[in-house]
C-alpha cells in the first residue's frame, strides 16, 4: 500500500511502536493481529502497520535490527542490507574520504552504514516518506548525527563532495530493467559525477554491463558483488576510491575479492572428472573466463556458465565431483538414477527453461532408488539438452 506522511509520522509515533512491539513475538494469526490493529486505529493506519509487521519480519534477513526499522514495500526492496552496505562505507573510509552526500538515501541504509565508519553524511530524497522513515531509522540505529534535506537530485544534485548513488530501480512493485527508465536518470546522475574526487554508483547486476557502460561515465574501477551467493549490485566506482582500470567480483560477507581481465578467451571443452557453478558475482563481472583460464578449467559451451576440470577449490565455486551423464531425456534419466541409487535430487539448471523443482519432480519426485543424494547439473550444451550427475565436495 502507499502511504503519506501524515501515516508515516504515526507508524514511528511512541503509540503505534508500543503496539507493534507488544504483538512483536506473537503466536497469534496475522489475521487475528489486524483485528486487534482496527481495534486501535482507524482502518488507514491500522492496515499501515499491518504491512510495516510484515515487512520488518523480512527485514530480519537483510538487516541486523530490522524488525525495529521502518519501511515501505518498495523502499525495503530498494535498499541495500547492511553487509553489502557497510562494504562499499569500508571503501569510501579506505579512500580517506570524510565526509560523503547521500542523495538517493531512501530509508537510510547507506547513510547509516557511512555514519558507522565515521563519515560526515549529507542524506537526502525526494520523497517526504522515505525521508522521515531515514531519520527514524537512524534514530533506531543510533546515528544522530546524519543531516537531512528534503531535495531533487533530479534538479538540485549536492554541489561538491564525495558522493554515493543508488537510482531507484522500481515504479511501484515493478522492476525496471531499461537504465534510462532509473530515477535519477543517467543524464542527472552524469552531471552530479562530473569533477567529483570520489564516486561510487550502485546499479543493477541483472543489466548488461556494456549496456551500463554506454549510459554511465566510464568508471575507474567496475566491482560486482555477491552477498551468500546471490548477486546484488554493480558498483561503478570513480576517482580516489576506485582502481584505474580494475574489474572484480567480490564476495560477502567474506569480503574475498577476484579481479581480473574481462577481454580473456573463454576456453571451451569437453566435460572432466569435476565441474563447478561459479559464483553470480564472477559471471556477472565478465571474468568467467580469466578465472577459469587462471585455474586451468574451461567452459562446458561459450554461452554456459558452467566449468569443468581439474579439482580445484575456491570460494567463487560449488564444486561437484562428476558420476555420469546423460540427455534429459525422462526415460534415460530415471534408469540413470535407478543404476545410481538415489533417493534425493538436488538440482542446478543453467540455459534450460524448466524450473529445478519441475525437473526433479519428473526425474524423481516421490520415487526412491536408494539412500543417496545426487546433483543434477542441467544444461543446454551447443543443441543438446544435458543433465550431470555429481557429488557436491562440501
Amino acid at each position: 500500500m502507499r502511504i503519506d506522511l501524515k501515516t508515516a509520522r504515526i507508524l514511528t509515533s511512541p503509540e503505534a511502536q508500543e503496539t507493534l512491539q507488544l504483538f512483536r513475538d506473537s503466536n497469534m494469526a496475522s489475521l487475528h493481529i489486524q483485528e486487534s490493529f482496527r481495534g486501535l486505529f482507524p482502518k488507514k493506519i491500522a492496515e499501515a502497520l499491518g504491512e510495516l509487521r510484515a515487512l520488518r519480519m523480512r527485514a530480519i534477513h537483510k538487516f541486523d535490527q530490522g524488525e525495529e526499522m521502518f519501511f515501505t514495500k518498495e523502499l525495503l526492496e530498494q535498499a541495500s542490507s547492511s553487509s553489502v552496505a557497510e562494504w562499499r562505507a569500508g571503501r569510501f573510509k579506505d579512500a580517506g574520504i570524510k565526509r560523503i552526500n547521500d542523495p538517493c538515501c531512501g530509508i537510510g541504509a547507506d547513510s547509516i552504514a557511512f555514519a558507522k565508519m565515521g563519515l560526515q553524511v549529507r542524506a537526502s530524497d525526494r520523497d517526504e516518506v522515505a525521508l522521515h522513515f531515514a531519520k527514524a531509522n537512524a534514530q533506531v540505529l543510533g546515528q544522530s548525527s546524519i543531516s537531512f534535506s528534503l531535495t531533487d537530485m533530479e534538479t538540485d544534485p549536492p554541489s561538491a563532495g564525495a558522493i554515493f548513488l543508488d537510482p531507484s530501480r522500481r515504479r511501484g512493485s515493478r522492476r525496471l530493467m531499461n537504465p534510462k527508465d532509473w530515477s535519477p536518470s543517467p543524464s542527472a546522475i552524469s552531471k552530479a559525477l562530473k569533477g567529483r574526487g570520489a564516486a561510487g554508483l550502485k546499479l543493477s547486476p541483472a543489466v548488461d554491463l556494456d549496456n551500463l557502460l554506454d549510459i554511465y561515465p566510464q568508471p575507474y574501477e567496475i566491482e560486482t558483488v555477491s552477498l551468500k551467493g546471490e548477486a546484488k549490485e554493480t558498483l561503478f566506482w570513480y576517482g580516489k576510491v576506485g582502481e584505474k582500470g580494475v574489474r572484480r567480483a567480490t564476495l560477502l560477507p567474506s569480503g574475498e575479492s577476484w579481479a581480473g581481465n574481462p577481454g580473456a578467451t573463454r576456453p571451451v571443452g569437453e566435460l572432466s572428472d569435476w565441474i563447478y557453478d561459479p559464483d553470480p558475482a564472477l559471471t556477472r563481472s565478465g571474468l568467467l573466463a580469466d578465472f577459469a583460464n587462471e585455474h586451468g578449467l574451461h567452459l562446458l559451451d561459450k554461452n554456459i556458465g558452467y566449468l569443468t576440470g581439474k579439482h580445484v577449490k575456491s570460494s567463487f565455486l560449488k564444486s561437484f565431483r562428476v558420476i555420469d551423464c546423460e540427455t534429459l531425456d525422462p526415460r534415460k534419466m530415471k534408469a540413470k538414477l535407478r543404476q545410481h541409487k538415489v533417493g534425493r535430487l538436488l538440482v542446478r539448471k543453467r540455459g534450460i527453461a524448466e524450473q529445478p523443482q519441475t525437473l526433479e519432480k519428473r526425474f524423481l519426485g516421490k520415487r526412491s532408488y536408494g539412500d543417496r543424494t545426487i546433483t543434477l547439473l542441467a544444461a543446454r550444451i551447443g543443441d543438446r539438452h544435458v543433465g550431470i550427475l555429481a557429488e557436491q565436495d562440501l
